[in-house]
């Protein structure tokens, strides 16, 4: 991969329907207004749908090129914030191998019964009925030692204050040398 110019990419991953999304929003919007940041967000689910990897499924040779296309998207700006499934500590180990010390994994995690739950409310859905063998979710592994890990069953404004808190943390320690 090119240089990139990123000095941060938050990488947001959890299960579908963990809230990965909602908290990337709420960063996204954060860092705009109290940093004036240029920031790229870049959702797995709208770049499958509209984006960068609507050719992409979910094979482990598209699931390699997805982590590629993302950390090479969100790496074009100061901060970029990502979302995606990222299910296996390989996946994660990739976008580390790619990203270096700009990457910052953030696990986000809800309870089977909540996600299915949130999952329900949603237009698309994340969980499938019959999921195919590759499906993401089914080979998922909890995360050894992720940068930060928010449970999303926490009130919305405890979680997202806990988030910024972390950016704040983060984006300080890269502009001191």
């Amino acid at each position: 991969m090119n240089q990139p110019r990123s000095s941060t990419v938050f990488w947001l991953f959890g299960l579908p329907a963990s809230g990965k999304t909602t908290l990337a929003r709420h960063l996204l919007d954060h860092l705009r207004a109290e940093h004036g940041a240029d920031c790229g967000l870049y959702d797995a689910d709208i770049e499958r749908a509209t984006g960068i990897l609507r050719d992409l499924g979910w094979s482990p040779s598209d699931r390699i090129a997805t982590i590629r296309a993302l950390a090479h998207a969100a790496s074009q700006h100061q901060v970029g914030i990502v979302t995606l499934v990222t299910s296996t500590e390989a996946e994660r180990q990739l976008a580390a191998d790619l990203l270096g010390e700009r990457l910052h994994l953030i696990h986000v995690h809800a309870p089977e019964p909540v996600r299915h739950a949130r999952d329900a409310l949603r237009t698309v859905r994340a969980y499938r009925t019959n999921p195919a063998p590759d499906a993401p979710e089914l080979t998922w592994s909890d995360p050894e030692q992720p940068a930060l890990a928010l449970d999303t069953t926490a009130p919305l404004s405890t979680t997202v204050n806990t988030l910024f808190t972390f950016a704040a943390t983060t984006l300080a320690n890269v502009a001191s040398p």
